[in-house]
C-alpha cells in the first residue's frame, strides 16, 4: 500500500468538485418534497442566512440543485416532517436530522464556554428554559424587557439566554415565523428513534472527514477542520488512520496543489453540462475561498460586510459559473414591490466571454428572476 499522492489535472479536480456538489446532473436529488431532504443529507449542511437582497441563501443553494424547488418544501422538511433541523455548522445551517448526534460535540464546546459568544447568567437561562417547558414553543418577542439596546450586541438578557440554550443544545428551533426563530425543547422536536448518543471524538471526526469529502469531492485537512475545532491531535490521528485504510486518498493537482479525495471519485467519468448558474456567496461550492482560488482560479470576497466606499464589485455580487469556469460576477437586487430583478453591475473575465455566452446569460438571468418572483429584469 502506498500513500503517495495520485496526480490529477486541474480540470479533473474541478469535475470531481462539481460532481460531488450535485452540479453536473439536472436532478441529482430527485424531484418533489423529498429532494430537499436528499440534498441536505448529501451536502451535510445548507447555510442559512438573513440577507434578502435576492432570495435568501438557503433557498438559492437548494434551487441551484433542484430545478423544481419550492421554498415551502424546506419549512415542511423542518417543521412538519422533522427530517432536518437548524443548528451550527461553520455558521447557522440546516442539517440532516439523521446526523443530530454529530452536533453534540459542538454543543459541548459551547457548554464548556470555549466559544466567542458572550456568556449568559445561569439564572436567566433557567427562567427562559422553564417558560418554554411550561408554555410550549416561544419566540424572543414573548419575553418582555425594558432593555432598549440599539444593535445586535445589545440583545436583552432573554434573547441571549435563548441563543445560549440553543447553542448548548437545551433548546432547538422548532420552525420560523417571519424568519424569527420559534424555540422548543429537543424532546418535543427530535423524532422517536433518532440516535442521540454522544459520539466519541474519533467517531465525530471520522464522520466529519468522510461526509465533507463526499459532499466537497476534494478538500484539504485544514478546510475540513475549519471552525469545528475541538481536538486537533485526535483529528490528525483519525485523518491518518483513514488514509492508511485508503478510505481517503491524497491527490496532487497539476503537480503542486495537495488535497484529498475519496477513491471512488477518481474512477468517475464526469461530463460537464452546457450550463450556467449564478452562485450564492454562501454556496457550499465556494465556501472555501482558498480552494476556489487555487483550483478554479477565482478570487472572491463577499462585500456586504465591507464599507461601501471600499467595495470593488458590489454589495452582494454573485459569481457566474459556466461549465467549470467562473467567467464573471453580477450584482443583483430583487425589487419585490415592482417585481424587477435589477442588474446593478456586471463584471466579466473578458469581453468575448459575455459576447459568446450572451443568450445563455440572458436565459440564466430570466430563470433567476422567476426564482425571485420577479416578472422581468432591467
Amino acid at each position: 500500500m502506498s500513500n503517495s499522492p495520485i496526480s490529477i489535472s486541474n480540470a479533473k479536480a474541478r469535475k470531481i468538485i462539481l460532481y460531488a456538489q450535485g452540479l453536473t446532473k439536472s436532478s441529482p436529488f430527485g424531484a418533489g418534497q423529498n429532494s430537499v431532504v436528499n440534498a441536505v443529507k448529501h451536502l451535510g449542511y445548507v447555510q442559512l442566512d438573513t440577507i434578502s437582497v435576492v432570495e435568501r441563501a438557503h433557498h438559492h443553494i437548494l434551487w441551484s440543485r433542484i430545478p423544481s424547488y419550492k421554498s415551502d418544501w424546506l419549512e415542511k422538511a423542518q417543521y412538519k416532517k422533522r427530517e432536518i433541523f437548524e443548528y451550527w455548522a461553520h455558521a447557522a445551517a440546516y442539517l440532516p436530522m439523521q446526523d443530530y448526534r454529530f452536533s453534540i460535540p459542538v454543543m459541548n464546546v459551547f457548554r464548556d464556554k470555549k466559544d466567542r459568544w458572550p456568556d449568559t447568567s445561569k439564572a436567566d437561562m433557567k427562567k427562559v428554559l422553564k417558560r418554554v417547558r411550561d408554555e410550549g414553543p416561544l419566540m424572543s418577542r414573548h419575553f418582555e424587557s425594558d432593555h432598549k439596546g440599539g444593535n445586535w450586541w445589545d440583545w436583552k438578557p432573554a434573547k441571549w439566554a435563548l441563543q445560549r440554550l440553543f447553542l448548548e443544545g437545551d433548546l432547538m428551533v422548532s420552525h420560523r415565523e417571519g424568519f424569527q426563530r420559534v424555540y422548543d425543547l429537543p424532546e418535543r422536536i427530535i423524532p422517536d428513534g433518532t440516535d442521540t448518543t454522544t459520539p466519541t471524538l474519533h467517531e465525530y471526526y471520522s464522520h466529519l472527514i468522510k461526509t465533507t469529502l463526499r459532499a466537497q469531492g476534494i478538500a484539504a485537512p485544514k478546510e475540513i477542520f475549519h471552525l469545528r475545532k475541538s481536538d486537533s491531535k485526535i483529528f490528525t490521528d483519525v485523518f491518518h488512520q483513514l488514509q492508511e485504510e485508503e478510505s481517503i486518498v491524497p491527490v496532487q493537482i497539476d503537480g503542486q496543489k495537495h488535497y484529498f479525495t475519496l477513491p471512488e471519485f477518481l474512477k468517475q467519468n464526469i461530463r460537464l453540462p452546457e450550463k450556467m448558474m449564478l452562485v450564492s456567496p454562501f454556496d457550499n461550492l465556494i465556501i472555501w475561498r482558498r480552494r476556489l482560488k487555487e483550483i478554479f482560479d477565482f478570487d472572491y470576497t463577499i462585500e456586504c460586510y465591507i464599507p461601501a466606499d471600499k467595495r470593488i464589485y458590489g454589495y452582494f455580487c454573485l459569481p457566474i459559473l459556466w461549465k467549470d469556469q467562473f467567467v464573471g460576477r453580477v450584482d443583483l437586487k430583487a425589487d419585490r414591490k415592482s417585481k424587477q430583478l435589477q442588474v446593478k453591475n456586471e463584471y466579466w473575465a473578458d469581453k468575448s466571454t459575455k459576447i459568446n455566452l450572451h443568450l445563455l446569460y440572458e436565459d440564466t438571468l430570466q430563470s433567476f428572476a422567476e426564482f425571485n418572483k420577479c416578472n422581468y429584469m432591467i
